[in-house]
């Protein structure tokens, strides 16, 4: 697929045939879905810094980047509380949270396939 601009992609992803091919397009990335598992892990929602911490040695600016994706997307929501100082904090939206099945399934697959040797 190539570089894209976010906003080109929303538009290419709508028009990606293959209902794999598209999730792969959206949520296909080593971070995304590591993200979206630590949000679906989470009892509540986490703060950025709680999501960085979880996720070493991912840096600031690519968590920034993913969880922006993530949003525009529909798969995280993001909250901001009007506490002081303000502060954000991100969980699966519906759509996000459709995706626990798949990290299960994801799970399983290693579980049975190459969990040798661990």
């Amino acid at each position: 697929m190539g570089k894209v601009k976010m906003s080109q992609n929303l538009d290419y992803i709508k028009h990606i045939p293959c209902p794999v091919e598209r999730t792969v397009a959206i949520i296909g990335s080593k971070w995304s879905i590591l993200i979206i598992r630590e949000l679906s892990q989470a009892n509540e929602p986490l703060r950025f810094n709680e999501i960085l911490e979880k996720l070493k040695p991912i840096s600031s600016r690519t968590l920034s980047l993913r969880l922006k994706v993530l949003k525009k997307y529909g798969v995280v929501n993001k909250t901001v509380i009007s506490n002081t100082p303000l502060f954000a904090v991100y969980s699966l939206s519906e759509s996000g949270q459709d995706i626990k099945s798949i990290l299960q399934s994801m799970a399983g697959w290693s579980l049975k396939w190459y969990n040798e040797g661990l």
